[in-house]
């Protein structure tokens, strides 16, 4: 009979080769998963408000028909901004073309006293531009956007027949959870406190998250109003969305408009004074409100956050890193079960269970 420690050692090379081929069919199956994660987070994320329509007496298919049509909606919208923001962009590139020029120009006459920078001429750029934007490269790319509509709406339509089904059975989570123990209480008991953790650290992450995200958001588009930076509104859509990726979200979201204010803005104490206002917007909403209105809900490691945006951004692409927190979440929760991998659990940061207990 072998050791206790050599079992212990193979449990964890066998968890360790079942993680890794866990990850190759979740990448695999990315076109389905992915759709269907989105549904499962949203369901969970709206269960409050068809309970509170259940219990107004709302029929049960009108609330899931009105709150599938509102979340589909608010998603076509979303595309519909992207792809609004893009015609504008083409269609304002000669005015871009000559802000870039004109500034490229004027920091050439100030830097042409250095050996080879003279060398460096706006018209040569400028002219380097419009080939980059020129009518065949948007012919060329025609193909690569019309793959990326059709998956958007192939994702939308997969979405939507997952999220009915998801809110559909979502409110009887309770339900289903005793048909699926039968007569064992404990674990139902078990089952149905790890479904409740997981409901209240992701509803509580993904509410905090859209709140700061949205008041982000709203704050760069007024600060790019302000100053004269165009497409505003796409720039305060982009902090919103992209905020919901940890840690380097709100860097992402801040370089567009600070590139674009570098052409527009021509006083320099004026250009300073407009980044420093993104910085300390994404710093008090990201740094200071986030963390004392998620409180101890979602007791993450940053280690383990940034391993698991590392992760599944691989996994997923940017799909993966807008759910890493909520997968994390999930992640922790399941390894939690398993009695082996407590210094896991415990290295990935606390459980609400763990939180709420007194010190």
């Amino acid at each position: 009979m072998l050791p206790d420690n050599n079992i212990v050692t193979i449990k964890n090379i066998l968890l360790l080769f079942m993680g890794i081929v866990i990850v190759l069919v979740i990448k695999e199956l990315s076109a389905l998963l992915i759709p269907l994660t989105f549904a499962i987070f949203i369901g969970i994320l709206l269960q409050p408000v068809i309970a509170y329509l259940d219990r107004k007496g709302w029929p049960y298919m009108l609330s899931i028909t009105v709150i599938t049509v509102l979340t589909l909606g608010f998603v076509f919208l979303v595309g519909l901004i992207v792809f609004d923001t893009g015609l504008q962009i083409v269609d304002q590139k000669d005015k871009l073309l000559t802000q870039i020029g004109n500034k490229l120009n004027s920091l050439v006459i100030q830097f042409e006293s250095i050996p080879g920078f003279s060398a460096l001429k706006e018209r040569d750029f400028t002219e380097t531009l419009y080939q980059i934007l020129s009518p065949e490269m948007m012919l060329n790319t025609s193909g690569m956007v019309a793959t990326e509509v059709g998956n958007f709406v192939f994702n939308l339509v997969l979405s939507a027949i997952y999220l009915v089904a998801v809110l559909g059975s979502i409110v009887k989570y309770e339900k289903y959870i005793n048909y699926l123990e039968g007569d064992d209480d404990i674990g139902k008991q078990r089952l149905l406190k790890a479904f409740v953790e997981i409901k209240d650290a992701v509803a509580s992450y993904m509410k905090v998250k859209f709140f700061t995200s949205l008041s982000t958001g709203a704050f760069f588009g007024l600060i790019c109003w302000g100053f004269g930076v165009d497409f505003a509104l796409f720039w305060g859509f982009l902090a919103f969305m992209l905020n919901f990726i940890p840690t380097v979200g709100s860097i992402m979201a801040t370089i567009p408009p600070v590139l674009l204010g570098l052409i527009q803005i021509d006083n320099g104490s004026n250009y300073l004074f407009f980044i420093l206002l993104l910085i300390a917007t994404q710093f008090v909403w990201g740094n200071v409100v986030e963390p004392l209105m998620m409180g101890s809900k979602v007791a993450l490691n940053t280690v383990a956050v940034i391993l698991g945006l590392v992760i599944w951004g691989y996994i997923w692409g940017i799909a993966g890193m807008l759910l890493s927190v909520p997968l994390i979440v999930l992640a922790r929760v399941i390894l939690a079960q398993i009695p082996d991998a407590d210094l896991i659990v415990k290295l990935m940061g606390r459980s609400q269970l763990d939180a709420d207990e007194p010190d």
